[in-house]
């Protein structure tokens, strides 16, 4: 049998929504916060991910849990014409959009919110 998990047992919002909350409350100090909880691995493992990814040359990329957007960024490094950064987190995608747009990639990259 599973047993339903929550990570907050007080709040009345299913597993997924209170994820998306607690992401949406940390985005705006997300990227300082992963950089140094890693300890800057998170900058290895996205490069090490955009040398597999652009040997195979992809036409399209769909980054699942793309948070604010640093590997759908690094990926209009390869050939891909479309990018799409999925998250459930309307606040991680907000800050991605913002560091998108001051890339100048929003003809390139679509944030998209999963529900």
């Amino acid at each position: 049998m599973s047993k339903n998990i929550t990570p907050y047992k007080d709040s009345e919002l299913g597993k997924k929504e209170q994820v998306a909350k607690m992401f949406d409350t940390i985005s705006a100090e997300y990227d300082g916060l992963n950089r140094v909880i890693s300890f800057g691995i998170d900058l290895k493992w996205r490069k090490k991910v955009l040398a597999l990814i652009a040997k195979t040359n992809p036409k399209r990329v769909l980054d699942i849990a793309t948070g604010t957007g640093d590997l759908a960024i690094l990926m209009t490094q390869t050939s891909a014409e479309e990018i799409i950064g999925l998250d459930i987190s309307v606040g991680m995608l907000e800050v991605g959009k913002k560091k998108i747009s001051e890339k100048k990639l929003d003809s390139k990259i679509q944030m998209v919110l999963g529900v």
